[in-house]
């Protein structure tokens, strides 16, 4: 038996508790693949993914099928950013650091402004102020938050912020059978995905994204972890929202960000967009906050990490003022978050003062006489050797100064050259990673 598809029908799969589905969408795209479709009220035929409808006796299993689609019918898409800091002149998008309607967690240690950045990208995209896709286009933002207060620190720091508050919506959970409900992963998903396309929401704020995943779910655990929110990655595809969720790292000792966050290494698989954020103690004794891009599936790695400030700020109330705290997205910085790890788990490499007088060292060596921002490795290090700058520090001075490993352009048999930012006498090709990565290699390290 053939029929065309019916536009009223609904997903005759159950979901966990219980309840149809109501995914209307053809393919089910997002959900447990397989599932059949059937009009509402009927219980003869169910329909297939692929338009054909079987006569499935009573207490008959549907038979599991696969579907081999040509990549030539794929409809391929360009990847468009909710964040995009595309400098003028650089080719469009080449920035982009967080995609649209996708998951990006963000994660650090405590009192290092998460919170306050989450608060700082809900004031722009309500106010369309955030560079990228909807610059000019305010929308709406749902903040699920677990640990902060509304009335005491989340609303006021939305007012120190910018934000528009009347697109941005806390969300509660109204359920008769149960006191104090709250929302719940993956439980609510469906839910949650209506609301946000209900509100022309853009944006889902999870703080911390753990607290809202179902208590009898291990978040240690990645297949756990998955199920939980896979369904929510999904919902933010279909519903065109993006969610950011907040999270803390672990106090190991490793210099790898992304094998910092704590909870599970599912994560790491579902993610597209990673953003860290370190506090840097300075060789004067301040300290100076970094916020580096640590994963970018869908764009470039090695985008530039920036410093930011966390402002203090007096909201006035009608019960008198509220001190709160702004993030302030600062300046762009040669110190990534990586750099910071590296030296809190390992304090016996190179310090900060060493690596300073390295840094120091070799601009001044680039830029003197003719050498105009470029030279022959080996003369660097036979001279940073001289000079009393070990191999480490010299190594760690390249990368805090963005000194690139490069070759003249169409030269054969031409050597290595570390170039400066910013100089570029001869045209030349920059090394592959393997060349500028490898302490092995000391014609580009």
């Amino acid at each position: 038996m053939t029929t065309s598809f019916d536009s009223t029908r609904f997903c005759a799969h159950p979901t966990g508790d219980g309840r149809p589905c109501d995914n209307t969408e053809p393919t089910h795209r997002g959900g447990q693949l397989g599932h059949a479709f059937q009009a509402p009220g009927a219980d003869g035929p169910l329909w297939l993914d692929d338009g054909q409808a079987e006569e499935i006796e009573p207490g008959q299993e549907k038979l599991r099928q696969l579907v081999l689609t040509p990549a030539s019918k794929i409809r391929i898409r360009p990847v468009r950013w909710l964040w995009d800091t595309t400098p003028e002149g650089a080719p469009p998008t080449s920035h982009g650091r967080i995609p649209l309607y996708s998951l990006v967690i963000a994660a650090g240690g405590p009192g290092l402004g998460k919170s306050q950045y989450a608060v700082w990208m809900t004031a722009r995209i309500t106010t369309g102020t955030l560079p990228g896709e909807l610059w000019g286009q305010p929308r709406g933002v749902i903040y699920a938050a677990s640990e902060d207060s509304w009335s005491y620190t989340i609303a006021p720091r939305l007012i120190a912020a910018g934000a528009d508050m009347d697109l941005v919506f806390r969300i509660d959970v109204k359920d008769d059978e149960k006191l104090n409900a709250r929302l719940t992963l993956p439980l609510d998903t469906s839910l949650l995905g209506k609301a946000a396309e209900l509100y022309s929401v853009a944006l889902l704020v999870a703080d911390p994204l753990l607290s809202l995943i179902d208590s009898g779910i291990n978040d240690y655990r990645a297949a756990e972890v998955r199920q939980a929110l896979e369904p929510l990655v999904a919902a933010a595809e279909r519903h065109n929202f993006t969610i950011l969720g907040l999270a803390h790292f672990t106090k190991a000792g490793v210099a790898d960000p992304l094998s910092r966050i704590a909870g599970s290494g599912a994560f790491g698989q579902l993610i597209r967009s990673f953003i860290a954020f370190a506090r840097e103690d300075t060789d004067d004794g301040d300290q100076r906050f970094v916020m580096s891009l640590e994963k970018n599936n869908l764009g470039r790695l090695g985008l530039p990490s920036h410093s930011y400030v966390i402002q203090p700020v007096t909201v006035d109330t009608p019960e008198g003022p509220s001190y709160v705290s702004r993030f302030v997205l600062g300046p762009e910085t040669n110190t990534s978050v990586r750099d910071v790890m590296r030296d809190e788990s390992n304090p016996g490499g190179v310090d900060r003062a060493e690596r300073g007088e390295a840094v120091e060292w070799l601009e001044d060596y680039l830029t003197a006489g003719d050498r105009c921002g470029e030279a022959l490795p080996r003369e660097i290090q036979d001279a940073a050797k001289k000079a009393g700058v070990s191999a480490n520090a010299l190594r760690e001075a390249k990368a805090k100064l963005g000194v690139k490993s490069v070759k003249p352009k169409g030269v054969m048999n031409a050597p290595w050259l570390w170039q400066l930012p910013g100089f570029a006498p001869t045209e030349s090709v920059e090394a592959p990673p393997s060349h500028t990565q490898s302490a092995s290699s000391p014609s580009s390290y």
